[in-house]
């Protein structure tokens, strides 16, 4: 058993792709990621050790130790267990699977609980996020009369968390750089529902100010302000609380909440953003999600989303026939100017590259439970 460290994103398909849900999935991650991130580790860890790190729940540290052991992470693989699959014929038991079309379909596609070792959980290549999922694709559906019929029931969180992803890429952010965009977008908002709420301690407040000292590159999407920094190939990603927001659990996020109606959502709110220019729908966005989002009655509760009540949000006339004038990254990509900016001093200058913890101390990050319940619980946000 290789020894190569895990892409988070790789990490939380160990567990969601053996039945561990994604919040919880993300709630282990903030745990134990850091210490429990190599194939030998997780073969390694055990019920006691998961305690430790502050897994309390035991149905839920059971969970992880059977999603581990089933992705092949285990210190003495029996040989019988291989023979046992094969009948007295030689042949092994049970029909071959179709491989999924598309990455979201090999997320949201249920598996069979006996099955073979994924190795395709040990990448060997790049530690970037396409690269870990395969691709970062929804494989929209764009046929009106597909979409007109088409429906699901869902939180707000993950309808937020897909729309500001489109928005993004409306106003010119390729897919990986919206993904991380909109997944702080949704905690920002979350956060500040939840404090006014009194959901969340007033304390929470201090993760929406922005980071202190230096000049800070940023975006204003659907009035709210994240701060942003390049990556070494120069790419954007959203801080949170000084810390990177990673496009793949974003990603994984969405299509876990939507499964097989994800092509649908993400075509009928493509169609919609394409129906405005770049500056209207930045300006309108978030009032278009407010007609279209699910009603919802009571904490946590999800509702239905209707692509047909999607696609009659779109602009009348002229304005209705979608537009493929994507805006450019240089006209909402922001500075902050500040007087205390010392160019010769490192420590104030905005951190390059992701593949490091940043310098600023990290704070805790909402889960995803937390804003799904404070988006869900007001009936204005």
């Amino acid at each position: 058993m290789g020894d190569k460290k895990l892409a988070l994103p790789a990490f939380l398909k160990v567990l969601t792709s053996n039945d561990v849900p994604v919040p919880k999935a993300m709630a282990v991650a903030s745990k134990i990621y850091k210490d429990f991130n190599t194939p030998t580790s997780l073969a390694q860890l055990t019920d006691a050790k998961l305690k430790v790190c502050g897994v309390e729940d035991k149905d839920v540290r059971k969970l992880v130790l059977a999603a581990v052991r089933k992705a092949g992470y285990v210190l003495q693989p029996s040989p019988q267990k291989k023979a046992n699959q094969v009948d007295e014929s030689g042949a092994v038991a049970g029909p071959s699977q179709p491989k999924p079309s598309n990455t979201v379909q090999a997320i949201t596609t249920p598996t069979k609980r006996k099955r073979k070792r994924d190795d395709s959980l040990l990448p060997d290549g790049p530690p970037d996020e396409a690269a870990s999922y395969g691709s970062l694709e929804f494989n929209e559906v764009m046929d009106e009369e597909i979409l007109k019929t088409k429906s699901t029931i869902v939180n707000r969180a993950p309808l937020m968390t897909a729309w500001a992803t489109v928005v993004a890429e409306r106003l010119g952010f390729e897919r990986e750089e919206a993904l991380s965009i909109a997944s702080v977008y949704t905690e920002m908002n979350a956060i500040s529902k939840g404090v006014a709420l009194n959901i969340f301690d007033q304390e929470r407040k201090k993760e929406l100010e922005p980071m202190p000292g230096g000049a800070q590159p940023y975006v204003d999407l659907m009035g709210r302000r994240s701060q942003l920094y390049q990556t070494q190939s120069s790419q954007w990603r959203a801080l949170a609380n000084g810390s990177p927001s990673l496009p793949g659990p974003a990603f994984l996020y969405i299509s876990r909440a939507f499964r097989q109606t994800t092509a649908h959502i993400i075509g009928a709110l493509r169609l919609l953003a394409g129906s405005y220019t770049p500056q209207e729908l930045n300006t309108k966005g978030f009032a278009l999600y407010a007609d279209f989002r699910p009603a919802v009655d009571g904490w946590g509760a999800r509702g239905e989303v209707r692509c047909d009540r999607i696609l009659s949000l779109r602009t009348k006339g002229k304005g209705r026939r979608e537009r493929s004038d994507a805006g450019s990254t240089k006209d909402v990509v922001k500075l902050e100017e500040s007087s205390l900016v010392d160019d010769d001093m490192p420590s104030q200058r905005p951190p390059q590259d992701i593949t490091g913890e940043p310098e600023q101390k990290k704070q805790r990050n909402i889960t995803l439970e937390e804003y799904e319940a404070a988006l869900d619980g007001d009936s204005y946000f």
